[in-house]
C-alpha cells in the first residue's frame, strides 16, 4: 500500500475501531447489558424495555469521552503549528489551568447559572483559556517572533500557579463543594449525562469546521516564517486566529471535563506516525485517535477495580507520562 493510500485509509480504519471501543466500552462495569438489549434501546430508547443504565449513566458517559477527546486532539494539534513546539498542548502550556480557574470562579460566584444552565460554563473556561494565551504570547514573542521554548517554560509556570490558586479557592469551600472540585480537578467525566453533551456539541460545530478550513493555513506554518510571508500568508493573523481556535476547542471540552491533559499532546504524535505531517489527514487522524484515547482511558479507569473508579485525568497522566519524557528526551 503506497503511501497517499494509507493516508486516506488511516481515518476510516480509526473510525471503525472507535465504534468498536464504543461498543466494547457500553459493557464494561458492574452490570453486563446483552448486546441484543442494546441494540433495542437504540432503535426505541422511548420504550419501557430500554435500558436506563445505558442511556442515562453509560452512553453520555461515552459520548462525551469520545468528543473531549476530539476537541483537546484538535487543539494540541494546532497549538503544535502555531507554537512550532512539538511538545505543545493545552495541558501543559497552562491553558487547561486557566479555564480551569475561570470554571472555578463561574461556580463560584454564579452558581444558579450552572444549575439552570450549562451554557455559561464553557463561555467562562474560553474566557480563562484566552486570558492564559495572550500571556504567553506576549511573554514568548522576542524581536517580532514567537520564541518556542519560552512559551513552553512560560505555560508550565502559569500552570503551576493557576492550579495553586484553585487549590487555594477550594480550601474555602465546604466539603461537598470542595469533592466536586477536586473530583473536576482530577479530570473526571463520571457522572455525565446529556445535558454536558449538549452544552459542548454546540462548540464543536463551531469550531472544528473553522479549523479544518484553514488546514493549508497550517501546512504554510510548518515552512516557517519567512517562507509563509513569501507565499502571501499574514503569519501574525492567521497565527492568532488559529491560536484562538485552539484555546476555545480545549476550553470548551475541559469545561465539562475537567482538568485532563496529554491528549492534545499524544495523539497528533501518534497520528504523524501514520499519516505524516500534512493537516488535510493530520487533523482527522488527530482527531478520531484522541477520541479513542480518551474512551479506552476511561474505559480502563471504570474498570480496572470494580470497588473504585480511577478517574479519567489520572489514567491520562499515568498511561501518557512516559510517553511526554521520551518525546522531551528525543528534542534535548
Amino acid at each position: 500500500m503506497n503511501k497517499r493510500n494509507k493516508q486516506r485509509l488511516m481515518p476510516w480504519l480509526l473510525l471503525i475501531v472507535v465504534c468498536v471501543a464504543v461498543l466494547f466500552s457500553i459493557n464494561c462495569g458492574y452490570l453486563k447489558i446483552p448486546y441484543a438489549e442494546v441494540l433495542a434501546s437504540l432503535v426505541n430508547p422511548y420504550s419501557p424495555e430500554s435500558s436506563v443504565v445505558l442511556l442515562q449513566i453509560r452512553l453520555p458517559r461515552i459520548v462525551l469521552a469520545v468528543l473531549c477527546g476530539m476537541g483537546l486532539a484538535l487543539s494540541g494539534c494546532t497549538l503544535q503549528a502555531v507554537t512550532e513546539n512539538p511538545l505543545a498542548d493545552p495541558g501543559i502550556l497552562g491553558i487547561n489551568a486557566g479555564a480551569g480557574f475561570s470554571v472555578m470562579l463561574f461556580l463560584s460566584l454564579f452558581p444558579s447559572l450552572h444549575v439552570r444552565t450549562m451554557i455559561y460554563q464553557p463561555l467562562f473556561a474560553m474566557v480563562g483559556g484566552l486570558f492564559v494565551a495572550v500571556m504567553l504570547y506576549g511573554f514568548s514573542k522576542r524581536h517580532g517572533k514567537v520564541r518556542p521554548d519560552y512559551m513552553l517554560l512560560g505555560g508550565i509556570c502559569l500552570s503551576a500557579g493557576f492550579f495553586a490558586l484553585m487549590l487555594i479557592m477550594g480550601a474555602d469551600m465546604d466539603n461537598s463543594s470542595y469533592q466536586l472540585v477536586a473530583r473536576w480537578l482530577a479530570g473526571n467525566i463520571w457522572g455525565s449525562s446529556w445535558h454536558q453533551v449538549k452544552a459542548l456539541i454546540p462548540y464543536l460545530l463551531i469550531l472544528i469546521p473553522m479549523l479544518f478550513g484553514m488546514m493549508n493555513v497550517l501546512d504554510l506554518l510548518l515552512l516557517g516564517e519567512e517562507a509563509s510571508l513569501a507565499l502571501g500568508v499574514r503569519v501574525e493573523r492567521e497565527r492568532r486566529i488559529l491560536l484562538i481556535i485552539a484555546v476555545a476547542l480545549a476550553a470548551s471540552c475541559i469545561s465539562v471535563s475537567g482538568g485532563i491533559g496529554f491528549v492534545g499532546l499524544v495523539a497528533p504524535h501518534m497520528a504523524r506516525r501514520f499519516v505524516g505531517a500534512r493537516h488535510r489527514y493530520l487533523l482527522p487522524t488527530s482527531m478520531l485517535m484522541g477520541g479513542l484515547f480518551l474512551l479506552l482511558a476511561d474505559t480502563i479507569g471504570r474498570s480496572l477495580f470494580q470497588s473504585i473508579e480511577i478517574p479519567v485525568g489520572i489514567m491520562i497522566s499515568v498511561l501518557a507520562a512516559p510517553y511526554f519524557l521520551y518525546l522531551l528526551r528525543k528534542q534535548t
